[in-house]
């Protein structure tokens, strides 16, 4: 079931002057509830764009944006509560914190929302558990953490006005593998148990195959395909056209095949590779 949907919107950045740039043309997408979206596309084909326009800070130059089947940006809506119910997570979100401690940094979200003391203690503890940070933390400056560390108390931030909508741009950009594990991670288990919708913006083929459960595919402004992860990986030739690519193991299971191994080519994880070649080897299997 949709959530929440582009129908046929254009955003031009300056009109009327030599510098307009049309950001997205004519562009319609639906996200599902209950699911994490990978949001791709080569840099510059306005994914930046169109997730400030689902959280109302832009408004469409044409076209609607629809949440629950209302438009966003309908005259007398209350953004404020808008940006409650679609939460934004933009890329280095460290940058914004301000607060002298790292609980009332999270709980600042909760305080504007009205919620009483007790609640926005509860979100507070949700928050750090998802993003795997101790509650003794609570009372350190954010300022004294490590990098890792400050990006998670960010996006802590935003789960614990438990948005509706979850959106995150690069969320784990710069960081190394263990931290991506740990934000990410944290993420997916976020929307497993709330049951939300999560849009997550990536260059990582990796990343998408690894925690989206659909792809988007944007080029240039306009909607180039989407679908499940294995529908939109499939077509290796049409993501390069457009400045992408397929995760490293689904380039290993094509060259497996090519050189006569009789290995499936939907593959796009680790796990389902190493299922795959334990299949044709008749090693074991998990159950």
């Amino acid at each position: 079931m949709k959530k929440i949907e582009l129908d046929g919107v254009t955003y031009r950045y300056s009109p009327g002057t030599p510098f307009c740039k049309t950001a997205l043309d004519g562009i319609s997408v639906a996200f599902e509830e209950n699911k994490i979206t990978g949001l791709i596309g080569h840099t510059g084909c306005g994914k930046s764009t169109l997730v400030q326009l689902l959280n109302g800070l832009l408004t469409p130059t044409a076209g609607t944006v629809f949440l629950d089947g209302e438009d966003v940006n309908r005259k007398g809506n209350d953004m404020r509560k808008l940006r409650f119910r679609v939460g934004l997570v933009f890329q280095y979100p460290e940058y914004q914190l301000f607060e002298e401690t790292v609980a009332e940094d999270i709980a600042y979200g909760p305080k504007n929302m009205g919620l009483d003391k007790e609640e926005i203690e509860r979100r507070i503890e949700m928050a750090l558990h998802f993003v795997g940070l101790d509650g003794s933390l609570k009372k350190v400056s954010p300022f004294d953490l490590s990098g890792g560390q400050k990006r998670r108390v960010a996006i802590a931030g935003i789960l614990a006005m438990d948005p509706e909508v979850l959106i995150l741009d690069e969320p784990a950009a710069g960081l190394d593998p263990s931290g991506r594990e740990e934000i990410l991670g944290g993420i997916r288990a976020y929307q497993r148990e709330k049951k939300n919708t999560v849009i997550l913006v990536s260059h990582s083929m990796e990343d998408m195959a690894r925690y989206a459960d659909d792809l988007v595919v944007m080029r240039e402004g306009k909607l180039e395909m989407q679908g499940s992860c294995a529908e939109v990986f499939a077509q290796a030739e049409r993501l390069t056209a457009v400045g992408l690519d397929v995760p490293q193991i689904t380039r290993l299971m094509g060259a497996l095949k090519r050189r006569g191994v009789p290995v499936r080519t939907d593959i796009f994880t680790v796990e389902q590779a190493k299922e795959e070649i334990l299949r044709l080897t008749g090693g074991p299997r998990h159950a």
